[in-house]
């Protein structure tokens, strides 16, 4: 029986392999995967759920497409992405201003590249606003980043202030830009797994035309959650300020003297209790020593210094207010801005 069942058996005929047809076969599923990812990057750019992600590349085409100069530029991390409302700023300042602030892994590194793309494309701002929650300033910026920039390939070789690329960081970011299927698996599993959560996600990223994104849903869950976390780490971390802010802030010292425009720094939002806490008021002292050391090396530079705080009923996280709230960080920090004496000359 078993004999016959092996007579029964198909009988497979490899044909002759030719270093020609291999190399064919290769070439076409190295045009399939470019093909594959290359529909995936598109697609991501579309519908992605990582809000990180899109507001880097949203936040520079605003910017690459501005076409009349502002006077106050908005620079900063995502607390003051949806912190600040510019249609508030113009109407108290009877001024014209943008949002341009993306997250806080850019670093304040991401503040002084944008400055300096304004800069090239309109000249100098009048005013520049940077904030950023507390503990953005001892960060240092996040590599891979640069390939959300949506920037010709090889843009950062122009920026100022520069940061030393090697040749793997830049194959890095060669796959970071361009293969997706790889870089941003999890995300394209995310959106096979669960299409329908995905797009509602993705529908609810929108940037007012002046950049301002309007978050309105609150979460104490997650501010009391981000408190703890919070409070743990200035526990086990003293402050201090990362190289690439201190490089960042360097240069932006500089453009503002040598344009003469003024530069105001500001802190983020902050959850009441959070603030109450002795351990988080010790660190978060030290930020506000070093950033009063930046402001007094230059009379262009301003910092805003009183501490703002909201109840969780009024936040998305510990340092990110909903869209009621905005409105009074917004003016409470006009209110701070006016008080502060400039020098014109």
């Amino acid at each position: 029986m078993a004999q016959r069942a092996n007579q029964q058996l198909p009988v497979e005929i490899i044909k002759p392999v030719s270093t020609r047809s291999v190399l064919l076969s290769l070439l076409w599923i190295a045009i399939l995967v470019l093909l594959a990812n290359f529909a995936a990057k598109w697609y991501l750019e579309k519908y992605t759920t990582n809000r990180g992600d899109w507001l880097i590349r949203e936040k520079w085409e605003l910017l690459e497409n501005l076409k009349q100069p502002v006077d106050w530029l908005l620079l900063g991390d995502s607390s003051c992405n949806q912190g600040i409302l510019p249609s508030i700023l113009n109407e108290k300042l009877n001024t014209t201003s943008i949002n341009l602030c993306t997250i806080g892994n850019m670093t304040s590194l991401g503040d002084a590249w944008m400055l300096e793309a304004y800069i090239k494309k309109f000249g100098p701002p009048r005013n520049v606003l940077i904030v950023h929650v507390p503990d953005v300033w001892s960060r240092q910026f996040q590599l891979s980043l640069l390939a959300k920039i949506p920037l010709s390939w090889g843009y950062w070789q122009q920026i100022e202030p520069q940061i030393a690329l090697n040749l793997n960081n830049q194959l890095d970011l060669w796959v970071q830009r361009y293969l997706p299927l790889y870089s941003a698996n999890q995300s394209l599993a995310n959106l096979l797994m669960f299409p329908l959560d995905s797009f509602k996600l993705n529908r609810s990223f929108k940037l007012e035309n002046d950049g301002f994104m309007i978050w309105e849903k609150p979460n104490p869950k997650n501010v009391e959650s981000q408190k703890e976390e919070q409070i743990n780490f200035v526990k086990s971390n003293e402050f201090n300020i990362s190289s690439d802010n201190s490089l960042a802030l360097n240069r932006i010292v500089t453009e503002a003297e040598k344009y003469n425009f003024d530069v105001y720094l500001a802190n983020s939002p902050l959850y009441e209790v959070l603030y109450e806490n002795e351990k988080f008021k010790a660190y978060f002292s030290q930020v506000q020593k070093t950033l009063n050391a930046y402001a007094n090396r230059s009379e262009k530079i301003h910092h805003i210094q009183k501490p703002m705080t909201f109840p969780k009923e009024q936040m998305e996280n510990a340092d990110h207010v909903v869209y009621s709230a905005a409105k009074v960080y917004t003016n409470e920090l006009i209110t701070e801005i006016i008080s502060i004496p400039k020098n014109d000359g």
